[in-house]
């Protein structure tokens, strides 16, 4: 394997493995939830300020609220014991007007607002337009990136699939990779009911067959996306939960993006054998 091609499967691996991350955290906070996309927001709020090495040498952490519906802080920053900071964030790019409303009634007066790249712009231009002194950050974080991370989690199904996957589909790879994957996901699934294969061996099959059907190393991120939904939501339709329905729905599209490179199934096949 050439060194460019190493580098571009150490990027995905890096990359879809620090999603998983998320995914698995913001899952565990929130569940099911139809609003999984602002939950990631705040993990990756939280994850940007505690890995930060200037904040690591200063003794800054950063920690999410307890309850997940917070109305006021959802990130609470400390040093040394102290609150340095309160954080609400914000993923709201489709509902500024709320926002603004709550604004004005003073429900973030002790919060830094801290929104997506595209709710900062938008709030930012609507507070100037009105008057209002409160200022938004911008987590640096594109509300399309949370958006796809939700969409790999299955909590919206197969709704905004098509735009998640959007700038980084080719052709018709992501078809491909849903069609493979869907069902490699149907005869893992029947393996593992079996005592066939266990999860890992599921979930690598299921990552190969992705593979196999046509990616391309610039479909790495849709490939993913549009494996994990199917992987979730075929996972819900037979009613496998709890540690089984994570592993699977959190782990599958890993695998896809870190496989992402091989283009040919013969040449996957001819390495996982």
């Amino acid at each position: 394997m050439k060194k460019g091609s190493k580098n571009v499967h150490v990027h995905n691996a890096v990359k879809h493995g620090y999603e998983a991350k998320v995914i698995s955290e913001s899952l565990k906070r929130a569940g099911n939830n139809p609003q999984l996309k602002g939950v990631i927001h705040e993990v990756m709020i939280k994850d940007g300020i505690n890995y930060n090495p200037v904040n690591m040498v200063k003794g800054v952490n950063a920690a999410l609220t307890k309850s997940s519906t917070a109305k006021t802080v959802d990130v609470v920053v400390k040093q040394g014991g102290k609150i340095v900071g309160r954080i609400q964030a914000k993923d709201t790019v489709n509902s500024i007007g709320k926002v603004v409303g709550q604004v004005k009634n003073g429900q973030y007066n002790s919060a830094t607002i801290v929104g997506t790249k595209e709710t900062a712009a938008k709030l930012s231009a609507r507070f100037a337009k009105e008057g209002i002194s409160k200022t938004v950050k911008s987590s640096g974080i594109s509300s399309n990136t949370t958006q796809a991370m939700a969409v790999k989690a299955g909590v919206t199904g197969f709704k905004g699939l098509s735009k998640a996957c959007g700038a980084a589909a080719k052709g018709g790879a992501v078809t491909g990779a849903v069609v493979g994957t869907g069902f490699a996901v149907v005869k893992g699934i029947r393996d593992l009911s079996k005592g066939e294969k266990d999860l890992g061996e599921v979930a690598l099959d299921v990552g190969k067959e992705a593979v196999g059907s046509g990616l391309s190393a610039a479909g790495a991120g849709a490939a993913a996306t549009a494996g994990g939904a199917v992987v979730a939501s075929a996972v819900a339709a037979v009613g496998i939960t709890g540690a089984a329905a994570t592993a699977l729905t959190v782990g599958a599209p890993v695998v896809i993006a870190v496989g992402v490179g091989y283009l040919a199934k013969k040449g996957w096949d001819a390495i996982f054998g």
